[in-house]
């Protein structure tokens, strides 16, 4: 026997290291709830784990920004059923003010209410916004440049591709005007020539004792409101003259287009005499005239435009509409050609997956009252109030398309949340099986390594007495 050596020790104490070493392992396992406590216990696992921890995250996230691009369609929502029943106010007055049984005062109210309400749908669209972002002034939708400033463009459908789009304007709009010939500037109305004015069937009195310039103010006070400026001028209107001064007298109205007349109508001969109004110039209103050049990335050989005054619908298959609007008072008509670039940006993207380019794009056009072509309703004759109910009846058809997109997009997102979280669990239920630790399993390995523990300990105690019985060989 051996006593500088003890072999027998030394293994017991080999094997007692081992199993604390497990024991260590297992009490981490146990208390971080991890399978894998650091990169050695399972090296791939751990690559594949954190890859996934990572997917999983972003999912979570995407989950959460899925329901912030619901809570921003809610909100637009919001602000468009708002606009749906001012829509609904403002129709409701036009085919009131249709009835031709109301009196001018009458009319008034109704205009002034038509007015407060297309202020209103002003005031919704600047006040309905998301995080400080407006939704419905056109801040979310997508953008256009245009190669000349007094071409814009006020809608682009969610069809119309990114690209740039050629158009001509060959005519600009017109409005309607009529001018006075002779008129006896320093007159005054008599009672034989008292009577009716009537400008597209809207009526203004001429009563004795008018002087010329108190007669045309009138005229003038009363015409805007059916949309016609009045005022005296020797050169067709570039520069105003006094109505005393003689100068020929024109009657024009604020719109431009072929839609647009004066018709005057008065009930004295003598009246009519007076005013010059026998002896005027009639000029109807003229729509712009364009051309559209197809090319490749631009417009298709079947596109077509209308025009409406100085506006431009261009339509083509499957959706496609862009609507252009031409300043006649800026227009250069030495400008040929007009290029419109559209734009991917300007919409709001809701990241809607873990991963690059998986996104939903928010295209929210412009509903206010000026886009919906409703700002300046006239309520003071039949014909107006008819082409108000109209234009009404457009701007509701408009604003039900872009409710009804959002209504899209919003079963876009919840179908999208679901996916997520079917994505997230699945991902989640196999990050487990990596990662976590069995606690049943792990607790029957640690009671069996403290078991091995105690009985290394009780072979070191027992190898450390085998050399003491050398004793009784020295005795």
């Amino acid at each position: 026997m051996r006593i500088n050596h003890n072999s027998l020790a030394l293994n017991a104490s080999d094997h007692f290291a081992r199993v604390n070493d497990n024991i260590a392992k297992s009490m981490a396992r146990l208390s971080s709830g991890n399978k894998i406590t650091n990169p050695a216990d399972d090296a791939a696992g751990l690559a594949i784990s954190t890859r996934m921890d990572s997917q999983i995250r972003g999912l979570n996230r995407a989950s959460l920004n899925s329901n912030d691009g619901i809570s921003v369609i809610q909100s637009a929502e919001g602000g468009l059923n708002e606009i749906h029943s001012v829509l609904e106010r403002m129709r409701e007055l036009a085919v009131h003010a249709a009835n031709d049984v109301l009196s001018e005062d009458d009319r008034d109210m109704i205009q002034m209410e038509i007015d407060e309400l297309a202020k209103e749908i002003d005031q919704i669209v600047d006040t309905t916004a998301f995080n400080d972002q407006k939704l419905l002034d056109g801040s979310v939708s997508r953008r256009s440049l245009s190669s000349v400033y007094s071409i814009q463009t006020t809608y682009i459908s969610t069809e119309v591709s990114a690209g740039e789009y050629e158009l001509s304007v060959t005519s600009l709009a017109e409005r309607a005007t009529y001018t006075t010939g002779f008129s006896y500037s320093g007159a005054t109305v008599t009672k034989e020539q008292a009577g009716s004015f009537k400008v597209n069937n809207f009526t203004v009195e001429i009563t004795e004792g008018m002087s010329m310039t108190e007669v045309y103010e009138s005229l003038q006070e009363h015409l805007k409101k059916i949309g016609i400026d009045v005022f005296a001028s020797n050169d067709g209107g570039d520069t105003e003259a006094d109505f005393a001064s003689g100068a020929p007298v024109i009657f024009r109205t604020n719109a431009y287009g072929k839609d647009q007349r004066v018709e005057i109508n008065i009930n004295n001969p003598e009246l009519e005499a007076l005013l010059g109004i026998s002896d005027g110039d009639k000029e109807v209103g003229k729509d712009c005239v364009a051309s559209i050049t197809p090319s490749d990335k631009g417009f298709s050989t079947t596109a077509t435009y209308t025009a409406e005054g100085n506006s431009i619908r261009i339509i083509d298959r499957n959706g496609f509409e862009m609507l252009v609007d031409v300043d006649p008072e800026t227009y250069d008509p030495a400008e040929t050609d007009t290029v419109i670039e559209v734009l991917t940006a300007g919409v709001m993207t809701i990241q809607t997956g873990a991963n690059s380019g998986e996104e939903l794009k928010l295209d929210i056009p412009s509903v206010s009252s000026k886009s919906l072509k409703i700002d300046n309703l006239i309520m003071y004759t039949n014909e107006y109030a008819s082409k108000a109910i109209e234009a009404i009846d457009e701007a509701v058809k408009r604003v039900s398309n872009i409710r009804s997109r959002l209504g899209a997009y919003e079963n876009r997102l919840n179908d999208i949340y679901d996916n997520l979280e079917v994505q997230g669990e699945s991902l989640t239920a196999a990050y487990s099986r990596i990662m976590d630790t069995d606690m049943a399993e792990e607790m029957t390995n640690y009671t069996q390594q403290d078991v091995l523990s105690q009985a290394a300990i009780s072979m070191m105690q027992k190898s450390n007495e085998r050399p003491e019985s050398l004793l009784q060989l020295l005795q």
